[in-house]
């Protein structure tokens, strides 16, 4: 049997210097944000997903749009594919 690969990763690092670890989304999880009403709320799912629960919807709501904006840059590079924000 196969062993489980392990996802690539980056950090990312919020203005106030606060740093996340991101994984590469698996295709559960990318099935699973697919399921939301909107772009918002898959960006929302694949973010808690991808931190490993580090971020929670509270926090990622809160966040400034130039935060989600590079945070949605590293979606992009960990995923291969543009995703909407």
């Amino acid at each position: 049997m196969l062993k489980k690969i392990e996802p690539t990763h980056l950090t990312h690092i919020f203005c106030d210097g606060q740093e996340v670890e991101l994984y590469a989304p698996t295709l559960a999880q990318i099935r699973a944000s697919e399921k939301a009403k909107d772009e918002t709320a898959k960006l929302v799912s694949l973010l808690i997903d991808m931190s490993k629960g580090e971020m929670n919807e509270e926090f990622i709501n809160a966040l400034p749009m130039a935060e989600v904006t590079a945070i949605s840059a590293k979606i992009t590079e960990l995923v291969g594919v543009e995703t909407k924000n």
